[in-house]
């Protein structure tokens, strides 16, 4: 991606999120280490955290975000070539909303990206805890029957 792309993105993010206020992480490819770049970021009022040079690690999220990727989508859908993947960005915005919004993550307690964002962690896991509870009353009554 090219520097305008990022601040493309970027921007159409800020405006469908405009209450949240996230921190970008990134490498340090040559269009996160302009100036341009970062008047851009002090201008949208985004904190940017760029990651050590030669350690792909201190970017894990991406990093595993690209495996699950491979893993769930590449080895499961036949891309020949640039132009078939371009053709298949129905399948591609498919599972990025799926990654998202459904997928459930263990190291988000198996919430999704989306109750993060949407700061719900607290409404899903005491949803979670009362479907629990719930359950056990009714194995417990059924037992006793």
């Amino acid at each position: 991606m090219q520097e305008y792309d990022v601040e493309f993105t970027l921007q159409k993010t800020i405006e469908k999120f405009p209450a949240v206020n996230p921190k970008l992480i990134t490498d340090n490819g040559s269009q996160f280490i302009s100036k341009d770049f970062n008047e851009y970021l002090r201008h949208a009022g985004l904190q940017h955290i760029r990651t050590s040079v030669n350690y792909p690690q201190s970017n894990g999220k991406i990093e595993r975000y690209h495996r699950t990727f491979h893993e769930e989508f590449l080895t499961k859908k036949s891309l020949i070539d640039l132009d078939d993947a371009r053709k298949s960005g129905n399948c591609l915005t498919q599972f990025v909303n799926f990654y998202n919004t459904k997928r459930l993550h263990s190291a988000l307690f198996y919430l999704t990206p989306e109750d993060f964002l949407l700061n719900r962690i607290d409404q899903r896991l005491n949803q979670r805890e009362l479907k629990l509870t719930l359950a056990r009353l009714k194995r417990y009554h059924y037992v006793q029957s």
